[in-house]
């Protein structure tokens, strides 16, 4: 069933609204004795405005609380919550389905234009203990109007004590979903399909076996919002002898693409061997207090490229506070000297 828990939205009307209808009421001659002319007529409507302009501020108000382990995952402040709540980056799902005693639930979704990750919960039988070792034996995950190159990882969440179960219990445990946008389409207002089936154990050395059979399927319509900030440098560089050209970087709290050209790019990626070792080059991010984010890609990335242009895509896995970033370093590791290049933003 789908529901929505509205007993909070509304706050508790403010004393100055009071006010501006006791003000109304007196100016319009409804407190008072005496003639009331044609004022009447118009009071109804001044008072629906005032109500009105009440219920627009109370809806404003209202802000999607993030799920607390979400907020843990993404080392999100109160803050920096607030902030992509309110930019509609946060997606409350709040979707169940229960089959043979297990219970699937999609909780919360955060995302950009370049991914979306989810949160949900699954709940096993009583007799059953979920660990990051269990898997459903097929899933899958559809888009509307995507096809089927949605590029997807997850499985339970892994720890060393209690915390990937929601209520320390051992047959709950969150489960994660990361889906990379590497097409760069528009997901945003497309419903999502989750599709899992067979709940399965591992006896050992991945001998899985299954422990709940049954079919989960979830679907509701996807929601984020794209705060990407573009900055077009087109600048020039030399690495090891090579022209390299930092054309655009992308920017937003949760991700980065970066995209590159030049007539040296052909033979840094041949020096690289892409197709081998997944990586042209590193990127660490410089920001205004002098600190260097080196590990970027916490949630995942992919990389495409042609002989004359390149582009990296990275999701983070902490929120970044993308006003703060002035720079980053490239660092291309399969060339021996003269390897790195920085480039300023702002």
């Amino acid at each position: 069933m789908n529901y929505n828990d509205w007993d909070n939205v509304f706050p508790e009307v403010p004393q100055s609204f009071h006010e501006v209808v006791q003000h109304t009421l007196h100016e319009r001659g409804l407190g008072r004795t005496g003639r009331r002319k044609t004022m009447k007529k118009r009071f109804p409507i001044v008072l629906a405005a005032a109500i009105a302009a009440l219920c627009v501020t109370a809806a404003a108000a209202y802000v999607i609380q993030w799920n607390g382990k979400l907020a843990e995952c993404f080392d999100a402040d109160e803050q920096q919550q607030s902030q992509l709540a309110s930019a509609g980056a946060v997606g409350s799902v709040d979707q169940t389905v229960t089959e043979n005693g297990l219970t699937v639930t999609a909780l919360q979704t955060l995302g950009d234009r370049n991914g979306v990750y989810l949160l949900l919960d699954v709940q096993a039988p009583e007799d059953v203990t979920l660990t990051d070792t269990n898997l459903f034996e097929e899933m899958s995950v559809d888009i509307e109007g995507v096809g089927d190159h949605i590029s997807w990882s997850g499985g339970f969440m892994s720890n060393f004590d209690k915390t990937a179960s929601p209520n320390g219990a051992d047959n709950e445990r969150y489960f994660e979903l990361r889906l990379s946008n590497t097409e760069q389409e528009d997901w945003n207002g497309k419903t999502i399909t989750l599709d899992f089936r067979n709940l399965q154990g591992d006896s050992g050395k991945l001998d899985m076996y299954t422990i709940v059979e049954g079919e989960w399927k979830l679907s509701w319509t996807l929601s984020y919002t794209d705060q990407m900030q573009t900055f077009d440098l087109n600048k020039a560089y030399t690495v090891n002898g090579h022209a390299v050209t930092v054309k655009t970087v992308e920017l937003s709290p949760l991700s980065m693409m970066l995209t590159l050209g030049g007539d040296g790019l052909k033979t840094l990626i041949d020096d690289s061997d892409l197709d081998e070792c997944g990586c042209l080059c590193t990127v660490a991010l410089t920001m205004r207090d002098g600190t260097t984010i080196d590990e970027i890609g916490g949630a995942g990335g992919n990389e495409s490229y042609t002989d004359t242009s390149y582009t990296y895509t990275s999701r983070f896995g902490k929120v970044l506070d993308a006003e703060q970033v002035t720079g980053l370093t490239l660092t291309f590791p399969w060339e021996n000297v003269d390897n790195t290049l920085t480039a300023a933003l702002r």
